[in-house]
């Protein structure tokens, strides 16, 4: 028995294990084959759940930003987002492989097919679900820090007290809420620009701005060309032709994105923001502007809320940039120095002036040259310059003395050529490169490079003298030739290039240069150079005398061909026009230039007679190019070129054969992106001068014995695109990109000097270059010496990147000039460096990045990592099997060995940013021989190392040494790192981030830190479980999303202990989100100086949350209270709060100015009385769906306290009330006598609101009389206030003489409004309210808008008297039902008879009249048969819009009356029985109509131009389309009468539309009048025959665009 008991129970279980282990694996498998539709509903189920979570979780990343202007998203939601976008795309990579797999296999399924993507569907199945699991988060966000006060201006320039406090006032004003628009102003070269590009620096730094764009405006403030840079920086293409239409496109765009800085420098004008397309910021959306100019009145007419001045620098600022820059030190002799002195005032502190004047005398060694110098700038007279300031002319003296230092006439040469660019353009010195060249700048120099050289020693001489800036290109890129370096464009200065033109402009000047238009017309006949860069279209004036004329530089500019005749001497000749423009002269215009060497063409496409210039060097060519065959035909009769450019030419078909090879005196070469044929590889080969090229090439086309020749600068692009990766702070000038298979024997040659190398999907285990596995033809030794840049990714089988055995002695070193490296998506790298270390030296490396290498397991050895001295910036990314970033050596007992030399420990002292993350096998960042004195500044962020236990690897006995040089780490940042803490070392760092660990883990570190932002940390307080001293020292504190903490400050833990006797002395900004068990900000008795200098207090979602001051304030009379320096308060969605101050009367907010309140579901009341007594700097409260609110003050106590001491708020300007269902009244009218500077009160949906001021405890009988006056309010917005009655108590009155907007909207109940005192300058808006209430401020209203406003027929008599309106100057009314017409003249007219008065005119001020969707008007201006009247309508209207009102017959009664001698523009839109504008056989005289646009009016018939609008001699736009808005057969429309004979020659526009077989010009006959016409638009004409007739095209020499 017992037998078989054992053998059952040994069957079982080994039946148990063949299941799992047998049966259950075959299972998984025969599942992806019989249940595969399963799988896929499954797959689909999930993809269902992961978008439904994705849209969630998207709306709460909206809520965010929309609570906080400067909330700042997780990384990790960001990271859970990505990963979502990239799993549902796999997912519809599966559908479509199922259905292709569907088609294939209809009747036998591909079984082995359907195991494997059921496997995959399965996984991919099971990652979604996980996906579904992690998307709950808590914090969705954090919010920014905010940028500190600190001005750092750029390299050389010091800062000066008004730049300082400037740059102070600039950040304050961009924290502000109620100011949108910043002006800095002060005289030309003060600093201004360099001042706003650091402050546009530090917002985006700060994540206060996420995008902060940069635009030049100058003095022409083309609003075309501020919209294109806008659009630039917002990655987006404004497609539309009209201003009107690219704004609307940009206004779109700017109003949905969050958190813009707008910068507009250099205005010299008033700009209308609307017109560019910017709308300002509003309730987080929208832009900040800051606009720099010379002229206060500009910041005055943009209406700048915030004016900030910069002051020249004083005379101590002054004399210490200048000494700085003129090498001026404690050596130089006294006698020197005093007369240094005085050549420096003479700059007057502008700053421009004293580096340019500085730089050009640094090398004045004797007292008798400052003599010199000072006696010039003393007799200097500018009096031929009229259009500059007396402040300016310092400046200009100076500069021209800095121009006059240069000792060499080539270099003077340079600068003025810099002039020829237009203000604030980029310099391409490329550019001056090859005008030098053409111009025979230097005429010794036997090639390219050598000018190509001599320009670079100009360009830095000029730079090191400031007489030139720097300037990155779009991809901060250098320019780098031979041994010199620098940068590839410059820029001048607006002053600096005006002194350029000024010197050049003279007559006597040896280079003569004209750069406007209007410079032209005078006399040129000595002129040398004439630049018209600028973007505007213009004619060039021919009948010239321009026999000296040596460059010609046009863009945009129609040219007649004969202007060419006489440039004899012309060199160099840019062309530029617009793609598609019909101003393309033919090239056998330039036949006569005989002496032409250098020529840049571009959006040219007929390149005939291109072969008659002979003298030419070089060609340069830029835009879409379809004529390749004629181009190339062309070229190759210019044998004398030089240089051929066609890098950015769009060339769309390839040269045919013989075409390079004729080129036998080419020098360099530069190809466009085509795809390049077998036969110019082969033909380059034969160019034996060619120096420099550009080319991209398949390896394909490569013989098996091909080699470049050899070449001294490069690009050559492998079997890939021309795109560069690398960061572009370093030279690209010898680079080689490959990608797929390496072709080692056609690059060989360019191996040995190559400096930048990518490599990318190649199959090999190694780079062939790169080792010396196999046999090579280039040393590897003498490649590695010479690389400064390697990128190597998606390499699978890469193993090793640097591979060498041996190496001979007397070598170089290895790798000693690479820069930047970076590796990525390599799976099977295990090495970097397989290298003989002490031939390598990695001294010059600046930037290391490894990215997804799982292999990897450390990057350098203790000796490479030694001479790291100049490394800045190391990034780790996802590299698992990473343990040591550095190794060391062990000793016997595998211990790592303390005893290091001090000589040879590790420093890093350049490093300034190391990222470590996803690297779950690293257990510390640096090893034990990390020197003391390392590290400076360092900025470590470390994320997602789960094993990570320490940052500083410290042997027992060296835990002291590392103490002290740890606390110079400027930022610290850690995240998920379960296992770090800082037992062995404590960390310093002046900003510290702490995600997703204890705090407490670092209970001994960051004592000295300012800003400490703490995300999900699991302690319970601050102080003291996480750190006991209190952090007195921080000043900014950031907690979001700490489940676990219940307060800040814990003192009852400590009662019997000794706990810290202060804590958060400092603290300035507190911000708390998302703390689910946060019950106070302290427990017990607070500590001494808690939240003393607290300044900004800021607490979202924290439910459990009472009382935001409790205990805080219990403290003595005598003793210093918490919260006293506050400023600000935010409290947003705190469900349980009920008071925000409950307590001690000894309690004071006497610093408090902002005080926002949202969603506080329980909070029933502000201030209590005792409190509001201490508000004497209180300015804005914002209060938003308190849905419990029944007062703002408790007014239980307010009548006691008023016989005492008066209430009020003398400092508030800004009180909004929204959402409030169960308040009764906005403040008590006792306060409001006290709301002295009230400026803006809006109170919307507050449902029980019966009075905006009202009396608490009114009693019944009792009579209460008096006055309100609210001097200063300006704007009142009241909407959807269903119960509102009254605006104050019955009896009072009020007046409020400063009021500008008035908008009241569903008030319907309310009865009367504040009495204003007459200013004529109020807009009000009404909506579905009543206008009885108004009558009064009717007569003071500037611009009414109504809508909806009731049942009425008319608005006069009906709802108000005709005098009422007389001071309108704009009317609006939309949606008004039951309306009729606007005025009934014939009531008026009776009136005014029964009043004996008879009205001279009719809404006499009226300038607009809109009018939309008033579906029964059927005359805007009703008049009985019979009635007569002399009076005038509307004799100062200048705009009519008219729209959607479908029963309107005429616009104007009796037109005749009186001649519209102000009217600009009429639209009339989906008007069906509209007839015509002037009623019965009236017509309208309106002399200056510009505008007439006629839309979907059907009934609109026998429509004759002559007859409706008399006189019209300045009509620029007609518009006529008859289509119906229903589709229905459109009425005939008879147009052959139209006449415009006598009408302006200034026609610009014309559309026309009609069914109606037509003859252009039977409709419009422009026989006299075409000569302006630019735009001709014909739609929906079917049976049009004829446009144009032959006789008359000369007509229109100005149209240029004709669109059918």
């Amino acid at each position: 028995m017992a037998e078989a008991f054992c053998l059952a129970a040994a069957s079982n279980a080994v039946g148990t294990l063949m299941v799992d282990y047998l049966v259950k694996p075959i299972d998984r498998r025969i599942r992806y084959l019989f249940r595969f539709h399963k799988l896929i509903e499954d797959l689909h189920q999930q993809q269902s759940n992961l978008k439904k979570e994705q849209t969630r979780v998207e709306e709460e990343i909206k809520e965010a930003k929309l609570q906080i202007q400067t909330q700042v998203i997780e990384d990790y939601v960001d990271e859970w987002l990505t990963d979502v976008k990239k799993a549902l795309t796999e997912v519809q990579n599966f559908e479509r492989r199922v259905e292709e797999n569907k088609r294939c296999f209809r009747l036998c399924p591909n079984w082995y097919w359907r195991y494997k993507l059921g496997q995959e569907i399965e996984e991919k199945t099971v990652y979604i679900s996980k996906l579904v699991e992690d998307s709950p988060f808590e914090p969705i966000g954090h919010r920014a820090e905010l940028p500190g006060l600190e001005f750092f201006p750029s390299e050389d320039i010091l800062p000066s007290k008004s730049s300082t406090a400037a740059f102070k006032k600039i950040m304050e004003a961009l924290n502000d809420d109620k100011v949108n628009m910043i002006g800095v102003w002060g005289m030309g070269g003060v600093g201004k620009t360099t001042l706003v590009k650091q402050v546009g620096k530090k917002a985006k730094e700060s994540g206060c701005f996420r995008k902060v764009i940069e635009v030049v405006v100058s003095q022409k403030s083309i609003i075309e060309n501020i919209q294109d840079k806008i659009a630039d920086f917002l990655d987006l293409t404004l497609e539309k032709k009209t201003k009107e239409g690219r704004a609307e496109v940009l206004w779109r765009r700017l109003e949905n994105e969050e958190k813009v800085l707008i910068i507009l420098d250099d205005m010299w004008n008033e700009v209308h923001l609307k017109d560019i397309g910017i709308p300002l910021n509003e309730n987080g959306k929208g832009c900040k502007i800051i606009l720099t100019t010379r002229l206060l009145k500009v910041c005055e007419s943009m209406k700048c809320q915030d004016f900030v001045p910069i002051d020249v620098l004083d005379d101590a600022e002054a004399w210490k940039l200048f000494s700085m820059k003129a090498n001026l030190n404690e050596r130089v002799s006294r006698d020197i120095l005093e007369e240094a002195e005085k050549v420096a005032k003479e700059c007057k502190g502008l700053p421009v002036a004293i580096v340019t004047l500085a730089a050009a005398l640094k090398s004045t060694k004797t007292r008798e040259g400052w003599v010199v110098a000072r006696e010039k700038l003393e007799s200097g007279r500018l009096v031929e310059i009229g259009n500059i300031g007396e402040e300016e002319k310092n400046a200009y003296l100076c500069i021209k003395m800095s121009y006059e230092y240069l000792k060499k006439e080539t270099t003077r040469k340079c600068f003025l050529l810099c002039g020829l660019y237009p203000e604030d353009h980029s310099i391409d010195v490329e550019d001056l490169v090859r005008y030098a060249w053409g111009l025979e700048l230097y005429n010794t120099a036997k090639s390219v490079a050598e000018v190509r050289y001599e320009v670079s020693v100009a360009i830095n001489y000029l730079k090191d003298s400031c007489l030139l800036l720097k300037v990155e290109d779009k991809y901060g890129g250098r320019y780098v030739d031979g041994d010199g370096d620098f940068d590839r464009y410059v820029k001048l200065h607006d002053i600096v290039r005006d002194v350029a033109l000024w010197i050049a402009s003279e007559e006597k000047s040896d280079f003569m240069i004209k750069s406007r238009l209007e410079l032209l017309n005078k006399s040129s006949e000595s002129c040398k150079a004439i630049s018209l860069l600028d973007s505007e279209e213009k004619n060039f004036p021919d009948r010239l005398i321009l026999s000296k004329l040596e460059i010609l530089l046009l863009k945009n500019c129609n040219v007649q061909g004969t202007c060419f005749l006489g440039m004899k001497e012309l060199k160099v000749l840019s062309l530029r026009v617009a793609y598609g423009s019909t101003g393309v002269i033919s090239l056998y215009a330039l036949s006569s230039l005989q002496k032409l060497r250098a020529l840049h063409l571009e959006n040219f496409e007929d390149f005939s007679f291109l072969r008659n210039l002979k003298t030419l060097e070089i060609l340069s060519l830029r835009g879409r190019t379809r004529k390749c065959e004629g181009l190339a035909d062309e070229i190759t009769r210019l044998e004398n070129l030089k240089i051929l450019d066609l890098t950015e030419c769009a060339v769309y078909s390839s040269f045919p054969p013989n075409v390079v090879r004729r080129l036998s005196q080419l020098e360099e070469l530069y190809l466009p992106e085509l795809e390049i044929s077998n036969n110019i590889v082969l033909e380059i080969k034969f160019l034996t001068r060619l120096k420099r090229l550009n080319l991209e090439v398949s390896s394909l086309h490569f013989p098996p014995d091909y080699e470049f020749p050899e070449l001294e600068k490069f690009q050559i692009f492998i079997n890939c695109k021309r795109c560069f990766s690398f960061d572009y702070t370093f030279n690209r000038a010898r680079y080689l990109k490959i990608k797929k298979v390496f072709p080692y024997n056609p690059v060989s040659q360019l191996l040995g000097n190559l400096e930048s190398l990518e490599v990318s999907d190649i199959k090999d285990e190694y780079v062939e270059c790169l080792t010396n596995k196999t046999q090579q033809k280039v040393s590897v030794s003498m490649i590695l010496q010479k690389l400064k840049q390697v990128r190597i990714e998606g390499c699978k089988n890469l193993k090793v990147v640097f591979q060498m055995k041996e190496v001979e002695e007397n070598e170089a070193p290895l790798l000693s000039n690479l820069k930047n490296l970076h590796l990525r998506m390599l799976p099977d790298l295990r090495c970097i460096w397989e290298l003989p270390t002490q031939h390598v030296r990695l001294g010059s490396l600046v930037v290391l990045t490894i990215e997804k290498c799982p292999r990897l397991q450390s990057l350098f050895s203790l000796s490479l990592a030694q001479g790291l001295v100049l490394l800045e910036n190391l990034e780790i990314f996802n590299c698992p099997e990473l343990k040591q970033i550095v190794t060391e050596l062990e000793d016997d007992e595998g211990e790592i060995s303390s005893t290091i030399n001090s000589h040879t420990s590790l420093c890093f002292p350049k490093l300034t940013w190391l990222n470590v993350t996803h690297c779950d096998g690293l257990e510390y960042i640096f090893p034990i021989s990390l020197a003391p004195q390392g590290l400076q500044d360092l900025g470590l962020t470390i994320k997602h190392c789960r094993q990570l236990k320490q940052v500083f690897r410290v042997a027992n006995d060296n835990v002291l040494q590392h103490e002290q040089f740890l606390r110079s780490l400027s930022s610290f940042s850690v995240h998920g790192c379960p296992l770090l803490t800082d037992s062995d070392v404590h960390l310093e760092a002046e900003v510290a981030y702490i995600w997703d660990v204890p705090l407490s883990a670092f209970r001994d570190s960051f004592k000295t830190s300012k800003l400490l932002s703490l995300v999900s940390i699991k302690d319970h307080n601050l102080v003291p479980e996480a750190n006991e001293d209190g952090l007195n020292g921080v000043t900014l504190i950031k907690l979001c999303g700490c489940p676990d903490l219940e307060c800040l400050v814990d003192t009852t833990t400590t009662a019997t202990k000794n706990g810290p006797t202060s804590a958060f002395t400092h603290l300035e900004t507190l911000f708390m989100g998302d703390m689910l068990r946060l019950e106070a900000l302290c427990k017990g008795q607070p500590p001494q100086g808690f939240l003393k200098n607290l300044k900004h207090l800021e607490i979202l979602k924290c439910c459990k949350l009472q009382v935001v001051g409790e205990p805080l304030h219990d403290r003595e009379e005598n003793q210093e209270h918490p919260l006293s320096n506050l400023q600000s308060l935010l409290l947003c969605k705190l469900p349980e709060l009920r008071w925000i101050f409950e307590g001690s009367p000894h309690f004071t907010l006497q610093s408090l100015k902002v005080v926002k309140i949202y969603e506080c579901g329980k909070l029933k009341s502000l201030f209590s009385p005792s409190l509001i007594q201490s508000l004497v700097l209180l300015e804005e409260i914002n209060m938003r769906g308190c849905v419990e609110l029944v007062t703002l003050f408790a007014d239980g106590e307010i009548e006691s306290k008023t016989s005492s001491l008066p209430l009020c708020l003398p400092k508030l300007k800004t009180l909004h009330i929204n959402d409030c269902s169960k308040l009764e009244y906005v403040v008590p009218i006792t306060l409001a006598q006290g709301l002295t500077a009230l400026e803006s009160l809006w109170v919307s949906d507050c449902d029980e609101l019966k009075q905006v001021f009202g009396m608490p405890n009114e009693q019944d009988g009792v009579q209460h009389h008096g006055s309100l006056l609210l001097p200063s309010l300006r704007d009142l917005k009241l909407s959807w206030l269903r119960n509102l009655t009254s605006f104050v108590p019955k009896n009072y009155i009020v007046k409020a003489p400063s009021l500008k907007i008035l908008d009241a909207s569903g008030c319907s109940k309310m009865t009367s409004l504040p009495n204003q005192q007459a200013n004529n300058q109020l807009e009000l808006t009404l909506e579905e309210t009543g206008l009885s209430a108004f009558k009064e401020l009717l007569c003071t209203t500037k611009d009414l808008i109504l809508d909806d406003i009731g049942d009425h027929k008319n608005l006069v008599p009906d709802l108000i008297d005709l005098e009422h309106l007389d001071g309108l100057t704009s009317l609006s009314i939309n949606n008004w039902q039951s309306g009729e017409c606007l005025v009934d003249i014939s009531q008026a007219m009776m009136d005014f008879k029964c009043n004996n008065q008879s009205p001279a005119c009719f809404l006499q001020n009226l300038k607009i009249l809109k009018v939309v969707n008033c579906g029964k008007f059927s005359k805007i201006f009703q008049m009985d048969d019979g009635i007569e009247s002399n009076a005038y309508y509307l004799p100062n209207l200048e705009i009519v819009k008219i729209r959607g009102c479908s029963s309107l017959e005429y616009i104007f009664p009796h037109a005749s009356v009186g001649v519209f001698t102000h009217l600009r523009k009429i639209e009339l839109v989906e008007l069906r029985n509209l007839r015509s504008i002037a009623g019965g056989s009236n017509f309208l005289e309106a002399p200056i109509l510009e505008i007439l646009h006629i839309q979907e009016c059907s009934a609109f018939i026998n429509f004759t131009f002559s007859k409706e609008v008399k006189k019209c001699v300045s009509l620029k736009e007609l518009s006529f389309s008859m289509e119906d808005i229903d589709g229905e057969d459109v009425k005939s429309c008879n147009l052959i009468n139209t006449q415009l004979r006598q009408k302006s020659s200034d026609f610009e526009y014309i559309p026309l539309g009609t069914s109606e077989p037509l003859d252009l010009f039977n409709v419009i006959r422009l026989r006299e009048v075409a000569t302006n016409l630019k735009l001709l638009t014909i739609h929906k004409c079917n049976n049009l025959a004829c446009i144009i007739p032959v006789m008359f095209i000369r007509n229109f020499s100005q149209l240029s665009l004709l669109e059918i």
